[in-house]
């Protein structure tokens, strides 16, 4: 497919989801799941150079709003034909990064079109700005897995995760930091090692240091303890590292809700989540709430990839978070299409 020779513009064509190293302006990378790059463009077809550091990265093609295809990127600097043989008219397209930042990391290098088309002012973004902190289950890792299937990047999917329904379907911009195995306090196999050391980095701990004016959520999503509580944890210690998560992203940010998940794994922190919950319900500060999402229902839902939540559990916690945050917020959830439209590619 033959693309135009300029370079492309990505201050000027993207609208970057996520948090991206803009070190180097012409090539911004990306680490966390569903970090996201979208444009517009007029054409048939279109192609992308993108690097990818470990060849285990998978994407998400999303096409006029409609989730497409994924692909997984290949180590180093490749050429990928994303779609041709679009009907000629304008077009929307979105890239999202389906896998975690222990996966790899991707830099965008280019987007180019045939002859004659022509990249257009990229779409806004929605009205509503989140952000979630998260583990596995917020990674989306495991959802399309057989049960028995430990590791499997290609069937990791945070685009379709609890993360992405909820955020979706209430029309908002969303940010992700999650790691697998990771705790607020503890990681799974008892090591010191939370999510709010990697807060100040933008790819994590002793990365570049993120700029907090580039985006300001109105809503933050918390849904760590699985791990912390997998293996013997002092409770106090656990509530008092989440009341300082909660007190460090309130400084950062101007006074967003928060929304304390627990499930689907296990819910064995409930009432030390509740405990953070009423600490700052007590000082004042009516807008920390807890949201109790259960767990799963394996003869109803079925089990992802070694008890992972698969894809009908993310659906119901999607839609059970972004209900909740709904409710609580006014925030309008979007409705489902009562007209059928037609699409034809």
């Amino acid at each position: 497919m033959g693309g135009f020779t300029l370079d492309f513009d990505f201050t000027k064509y993207t609208r970057l989801m996520g948090r991206f190293d803009l070190t180097e302006k012409g090539n911004p990378k990306c680490g966390w799941v569903n970090s996201a790059v979208h444009l517009a463009f007029r054409g048939t077809a279109i192609s992308m150079t993108a690097e990818d550091s470990g060849g285990q990265d998978y994407v998400e093609i999303v096409l006029d709003g409609i989730a497409r295809n994924w692909i997984n990127l290949k180590k180093g600097v490749h050429v990928y034909i994303i779609e041709q043989g679009l009907p000629d008219g304008e077009h929307t397209l979105e890239i999202h990064k389906r896998t975690g930042i222990l996966t790899g990391n991707i830099a965008f290098h280019h987007f180019a079109l045939p002859n004659g088309g022509s990249f257009l002012a990229p779409p806004a973004a929605g009205p509503i700005r989140l952000e979630y902190f998260g583990d596995s289950i917020t990674d989306g890792a495991g959802i399309g897995h057989p049960h028995v299937l430990a590791e499997a990047p290609h069937l990791d999917d945070g685009y379709m995760s609890y993360v992405g329904i909820s955020a979706r379907m209430l029309n908002a911009e969303y940010h992700t930091m999650a790691i697998c195995g990771i705790g607020v306090w503890q990681d799974a196999v008892g090591n010191r090692h939370g999510l709010p050391e990697h807060f100040f980095g933008t790819l994590g701990k002793e990365t570049a240091p993120w700029d907090f004016s580039r985006y300001t959520p109105d809503g933050i999503v918390i849904n760590l303890g699985q791990n912390d509580y997998s293996t013997p944890i002092d409770d106090e210690e656990y509530i008092a590292a989440y009341i300082k998560f909660i007190q460090v992203i309130l400084e950062q940010y101007n006074d967003p809700y928060v929304f304390c998940c627990v499930g689907t794994m296990n819910n064995n922190y409930l009432a030390s989540v509740n405990k953070v919950v009423a600490y700052f319900n007590q000082i004042g500060n009516g807008k920390i709430l807890l949201v109790d999402l259960g767990l799963i229902h394996p003869e109803v839902e079925g089990w992802g990839g070694r008890y992972h939540p698969g894809y009908q559990t993310h659906y119901r916690m999607g839609w059970e978070l972004a209900s909740f945050i709904s409710a609580k917020t006014g925030w309008e959830l979007l409705k489902r299409p009562l007209i059928a439209t037609e699409c034809v590619f």
